[in-house]
């Protein structure tokens, strides 16, 4: 689990990674089994480990709760709501805002398509209808996906390849080396 941990605090709203080092996924391949409203992460790359979860005790004024806005995502991600699936987020016709209920909630992402996804969300207290309220400032937390190969190349992400150029050290002790051995052969 990777959760995204909500502060309210002096009227700003706080988003911090719970595990910074988890701030990419990987997803996971879906061979379809799923059934249910579950079947919407059916034949694509899913993963469920970011989780919206309050740090502290959170104050709000009546009529008032906490909600999530996209502010940008990558094109082909989905965004499903724990327990029911149904797409949140801007994913496919819903809207754009989803309000957080305030207990630990795993939504669903999914992709179809291979390769680094994001999403950026802006974290704000706002009236019932989901509109921001003007005392409180904002919060903004990224989230990052891989799906398939690496597409970095980088070391332990997805099976990649390691690259890296050796010290200079290195190539001029190797420079050496051959050197001398075509000296030998002469």
């Amino acid at each position: 689990m990777s959760h995204l941990l909500v502060t309210l605090f002096q009227n700003q709203i706080y988003v911090t990674l719970e595990t910074p080092s988890m701030a990419t996924v990987l997803m996971q391949d879906n061979d379809g089994s799923y059934t249910g409203n579950a079947d919407a992460l059916n034949h694509q790359g899913y993963n469920g480990q970011f989780g919206w979860l309050a740090n502290g005790f959170i104050s709000l004024p009546p009529s008032s709760g906490i909600f999530v806005r996209t502010v940008s995502s990558s094109q082909h991600l989905s965004v499903y709501e724990q327990g029911t699936f149904d797409e949140i987020l801007g994913t496919g016709e819903s809207e754009n805002v989803w309000q957080w209920d305030g207990t630990m909630t795993h939504n669903w992402y999914a992709t179809d398509t291979q390769g680094v996804h994001h999403a950026s969300y802006e974290v704000f207290v706002g009236d019932l209808a989901g509109n921001p309220l003007g005392a409180y400032q904002p919060g903004t937390v990224d989230l990052v996906f891989h799906y398939g190969r690496d597409p970095s190349h980088q070391i332990g992400i997805l099976g990649g390849s390691v690259h890296s150029t050796p010290a200079p050290g290195v190539l001029s002790m190797v420079g050496i080396g051959a050197l001398g051995i075509s000296k030998r052969k002469r």
